[in-house]
């Protein structure tokens, strides 16, 4: 059977209406619809025999951040406390819009996580966009577009309230402008513009901004001074951004800046980047290869795509890499390598098909599947929902600490916490981040040595305690010391036929209701036994 004309894999020069490619992205797009409707599903959970919808951990910190806006508090983790502990304000600012709505806190979650199937379907289309521009052959594209849809690592993110998928559409889109004004020699305003939201949405996205202007200016004849007025708008638009971010928080940097990037040895930070790059190597390595065949007879826009993504490498690498191993710093430049690699692998079908007669169509269809299995294969169970995504039960935990603590405390009891959002968000007290990203001495102090995950390696509990002095403290496993247990004894309490476990401050223990007494040593192997469970679920 022939392929239709508009699908040829020879075929380097896309027709102009590429409608072959927009109904492969609908199909995808449907199907990913489907996708993420089980996702929601299985990242939900029932407790006391109701259904709870919760986001990423990180992503629940920006939605405290965002209710305590709605709320009229401005950006804050602690009402009063002004910590700028989220690094996504444009992201923040959006789902600060909805909870301007009359929902539940699980029903929020739930609104946010149905808000990511367009974020999706809009990464789908900057794909297709930047195959385009790229002049991919529509089989091309449709293959760039089907990596994308079924990239379960981008899935994860978004659907789960992260800013992801946002950040990387935004890039994505630039992208596509940057590669057609090189294609055409002709600067276009939106190869930088499109920048200026996504810098809106996370900071670190100016080195690509940057890079991406050179490379657009270097090649294109014509339009320079667009380009350069876009480059001064992103400017003023970052530069608006850090001077409210001083105005509001007195700093120039978010508080996670100084948590992720200060404090921690040069060399051990580089170490842990690298280490994560493996993981890295592992779900992009055959992309990358079908890339790089491209760079036997290059074209200007391979090399902008591909210096775009090592430099998301290079600061993976550089941050100390992310505490999940996702890729999540590397997702927003990966389209881009998607795109690459589609365009690499129909190059290599004409190759084989040329060198042993296999069928052309049969051997690009293979190749294809390897590309989806390779970069999924690592985390197949959570793809195939024989388990449930990453997290889900360590949003479960925390929601049965809210129960918990809402059974056996007053709602005026502040509580120490090491995951600093679903329980903060739900339980809507006062809290002590005990690992830094609301606290600013926190955030600043050295790193510990043993512990070499970014963003998690920072705690002083003899600081945290006799500074804020909270009531209660959960989560608490590595870094217990003679000074906790001087001052709190441990209590239980049943939620959903499950024993929590929370530590009260002696002189309030009369303050605890429908509570029973344990020991040290019981809490302590339960709280170990609930750390490993934690780093079995990656």
């Amino acid at each position: 059977m022939e392929l239709p004309e508009d699908m040829t894999l020879g075929s380097t020069t896309p027709l102009s209406s590429y409608k072959t490619v927009w109904w492969v992205l609908l199909i995808v797009a449907v199907l990913q619809a489907c996708y993420a409707v089980g996702f929601i599903a299985r990242t939900s959970f029932v407790v006391e025999g109701r259904r709870y919808y919760c986001l990423f951990d990180d992503a629940m910190i920006s939605m405290r951040y965002a209710a305590n806006w709605a709320q009229g508090h401005g950006f804050v983790w602690n009402v009063g406390e002004r910590v700028e502990g989220y690094t996504n304000f444009l992201w923040t600012a959006i789902i600060g819009i909805c909870h301007l709505l009359p929902l539940s806190p699980s029903h929020m979650c739930l609104l946010v996580q149905v808000l990511g199937i367009p974020v999706l379907w809009s990464c789908l289309v900057g794909t297709v966009l930047l195959a385009k521009s790229c002049r991919l052959s529509q089989f091309s594209a449709s293959c760039a577009v089907v990596f994308v849809g079924s990239f379960y690592n981008l899935m994860f993110f978004t659907l789960f309230g992260m800013e992801t998928g946002l950040l990387t559409a935004l890039v994505t889109f630039a992208l596509a402008a940057a590669v057609k004004s090189i294609r055409q020699e002709k600067a276009s305003l939106m190869s930088v513009l499109w920048f200026a939201p996504a810098a809106l949405v996370r900071l670190d996205v100016l080195p690509v901004t940057l890079f991406a202007f050179l490379t657009v200016f270097i090649w294109v004849k014509k339009g320079r001074f667009r380009l350069v007025m876009g480059l001064l708008i992103v400017t003023a638009v970052v530069t608006t951004h850090f001077l409210w971010r001083h105005h509001f928080y007195g700093e120039w940097l978010p508080n996670t800046y100084y948590l992720k990037a200060t404090g921690w040895p040069l060399y051990e930070r580089l170490g842990a980047g690298i280490r994560q790059t493996f993981w890295s190597i592992l779900t992009f390595g055959f992309p990358v290869i079908f890339a790089a065949i491209l760079l036997i007879n290059p074209k200007r826009w391979h090399f902008l795509l591909l210096g775009c993504f090592a430099l998301g490498v290079a600061y993976q690498v550089y941050v100390g890499g992310d505490a999940w191993p996702l890729n999540r710093f590397l997702l927003p430049v990966s389209l881009g390598l998607f795109v690459l690699a589609a365009d690499g692998l129909h190059k290599s079908a004409l190759f084989i098909n040329r060198n042993t007669g296999l069928s052309e169509k049969f051997v690009a269809m293979a190749l294809a599947v390897l590309v989806v299995v390779a970069v999924n294969w690592i985390h197949w169970d959570h793809y195939l929902f024989v388990a449930r995504p990453q997290t889900t039960g360590d949003n479960r935990l925390n929601i049965r600490y809210t129960l918990g603590l809402e059974k056996a405390a007053e709602p005026d009891m502040s509580v120490a916490v090491l995951w600093g959002g679903t329980f903060p968000y739900f339980s809507k007290r006062i809290c002590c981040d005990l690992l830094g990203k609301c606290d600013r001495h926190i955030a600043r102090i050295p790193a510990h040595p043993n512990v070499q995950r970014a963003g998690h390696n920072k705690y002083d509990l003899t600081y945290s305690l006799n500074t804020h002095k909270p009531d209660i403290i959960i989560h608490v496993v590595e870094a217990m010391n003679p000074a906790f247990y001087n001052n709190y004894w441990p209590f239980i309490v049943e939620i959903d036929g499950t024993e929590v476990s929370f530590c009260v401050r002696k002189n309030l223990y009369n303050k605890i209701r429908e509570a029973k007494t344990i020991r040290w040593d019981q809490i302590i192997k339960r709280l170990q036994q609930m750390e490993t469970d934690i780093k079995q679920d990656f």
